[in-house]
C-alpha cells in the first residue's frame, strides 16, 4: 500500500467519523488532536477505528505524538 493510499484513508475515516473534520481540507500538516477542538474521546475512538482499518496495533503511549495527520500516516506507514 502506497503512502497516499494510506493518507486517502485516513483521510475518508476522519471525515466520516468526525464531523468536524467534514468541513475542512484536510492534509498531512493538518493537526489531528486539537483541529476543531477535538476531544480526547474522539481521537481515542479514532485511533481504534485506524487500527481496525489497517488492521495494526498502535501502542496508546505514541498517540501523544501525534500531531498532524502526516505524523499518524508515517506511522500506519511504518507499521504495515
Amino acid at each position: 500500500m502506497s503512502k497516499q493510499d494510506i493518507k486517502n484513508k485516513v483521510i475518508d475515516i476522519l471525515k466520516t467519523n468526525v464531523e468536524k473534520f467534514k468541513e475542512i481540507e484536510l492534509d498531512e500538516n493538518t493537526k489531528i488532536n486539537t483541529q476543531k477542538e477535538l476531544d480526547s474521546m474522539t481521537f481515542i475512538y479514532l485511533m481504534c477505528k485506524l487500527e481496525e482499518e489497517f488492521h495494526i496495533e498502535i501502542p496508546e503511549k505514541k498517540w501523544v505524538n501525534f500531531k498532524t495527520l502526516g505524523d499518524v500516516i508515517d506511522e500506519i506507514e511504518r507499521l504495515i
